[in-house]
């Protein structure tokens, strides 16, 4: 046992609650006081250099927290926040003008060792009101609705402008918490009409379209993909992309459990390949999407036709593959700027919360339950591209808005100069 592990052992031990006769909460409160007393053991090494000091000077200010499985909501935005880092340096002269805040030591250690922009620690009050009252610091961007944003908003020097981590509708994106800052960047013109049908007096004034930048970053294709059985197969190839149970019925749109098994066996029966890439927080609440996941990713490495996707980006994927089948999730709506077939699978759970004449109703969806009709499905489309393609384009126009070679992530820099000259404004 290494001396980390003894001390969290120490620490997990002396915070340990007494046994109840409720065995599944005490179960809860055991694991949090392990990941607490974990927690507090990693702070211990984060180096001075990633402290808030007040001798930072950020334009640009990136709030990030959340729980244990969330760092990919912020891994996604930092090829757009480098970019941006670079646009706002040379227009300000500024050398380092975007800083990242985590309130985690987990997730600032680990962010910190995937970009090259300033990244902050802190968990305290203290910390984040030495970051928020930066002279120079502009505005903020938040890219999840975690708890701890409110902590952050109270402080009206800088602008708060909310990001999101992807377009999608999932009924986590009409959030009332959204009217808690001062402006929402959108992806297009479907996410603003869905926005002012939801949220009773938020205005359309507030928000302004920006697309997804992370689809102009560059995204090249890993040496896992381009070394594997399945990428020396024949056959089309179908980028399968399951979302996650969700954590509550309203937000259930993850089918893996009903419809996981059939949809990949269909598609190895039709002849294709399959990128397998399950969402990071599949079986967090259900044991029965995980034991599906686990069938799955059995299915999936027992055929060299199959490829369990674990590599580091979704981006790459775009690019390899002919056709994807996914569930409510920002992965459909990417896929969108491919104008490549797209099968959705619509959500078992009734409760799910799905927008009329949204995505669901506009792409080829299918019942959960039908999941051994996919491959089918993406079989038609193929061969029908013209019909696809339109369709595809027709969608993302309306859900991303223009998708030339770089424009969006222009229209993402533009956005957040305009917040910085506007609230440089009003300060003056």
């Amino acid at each position: 046992m290494t001396e980390l592990s003894r001390r969290i052992s120490t620490v997990y031990r002396a915070a340990r609650v007494r046994t109840t006769p409720y065995a599944e909460r005490g179960a809860r409160i055991a694991r949090r006081a392990r990941g607490a007393a974990t927690e507090r053991l990693l702070e211990t090494r984060v180096p001075d250099r990633m402290r808030v000091s007040a001798d930072d000077s950020f334009v640009v200010g990136v709030h990030f927290a959340g729980d244990a499985d969330a760092r990919y909501q912020l891994e996604q935005w930092l090829g757009p926040l480098e970019g941006l880092a670079r646009h706002l340096s040379g227009a300000l002269g500024v050398e380092a003008p975007v800083g990242i805040l985590c309130r985690s030591a987990d997730h600032a250690l680990a962010i910190d060792g995937e970009t090259s922009l300033p990244v902050r620690f802190s968990r305290l009050s203290a910390g984040l009101t030495t970051f928020m009252q930066q002279p120079g610091l502009r505005v903020v961007l938040y890219v999840n609705q975690s708890m701890k944003n409110f902590q952050a908003l109270r402080f009206s020097g800088p602008a708060h402008v909310h990001l999101s981590h992807g377009e999608s509708e999932k009924e986590s994106m009409v959030s009332n918490q959204l009217k808690a800052y001062d402006w929402v960047f959108t992806a297009g013109a479907a996410a603003r009409e869905r926005i002012v049908d939801a949220l009773i007096g938020m205005p359309e004034s507030r928000m302004m379209d920006v697309g997804r930048p992370q689809l102009d970053g560059p995204r090249p294709v890993p040496m896992e993909w381009t070394s594997s059985a399945a990428a020396s197969q024949q056959g089309s190839v179908v980028f399968v992309a399951p979302t996650w149970e969700g954590d509550s019925p309203a937000m259930a749109y993850g089918t893996l459990a009903l419809s996981g098994v059939d949809t990949i066996t269909s598609l190895f029966d039709e002849g294709f390949r399959v990128i397998f890439r399950p969402h990071p927080r599949t079986g967090v609440v259900s044991a029965a999407a995980r034991n599906a996941l686990a069938e799955c990713r059995e299915l999936v490495e027992q055929d060299s036709r199959g490829f369990l996707d674990t590599t580091s980006q979704v981006g790459w994927q775009l690019d390899v593959a002919d056709a994807a089948v996914c569930e409510m999730s920002s992965v459909a709506f990417d896929w969108l700027s491919t104008d490549r077939p797209l099968v959705m699978i619509r959500p078992s759970d009734p409760r799910a919360q799905v927008i009329d004449g949204g995505l669901f109703d506009r792409a080829s969806a299918i019942e959960p339950d039908d999941g051994h009709t996919v491959g089918e499905r993406v079989r038609a489309a193929l061969e029908d591209p013209t019909a696809s393609g339109e369709l595809a384009a027709d969608l993302a126009e309306r859900y991303l808005g223009p998708t030339g070679p770089g424009q969006q992530q222009s229209r993402f820099e533009d956005a957040v100069m305009w917040a910085i000259r506007l609230r440089e404004e009003r300060k003056a």
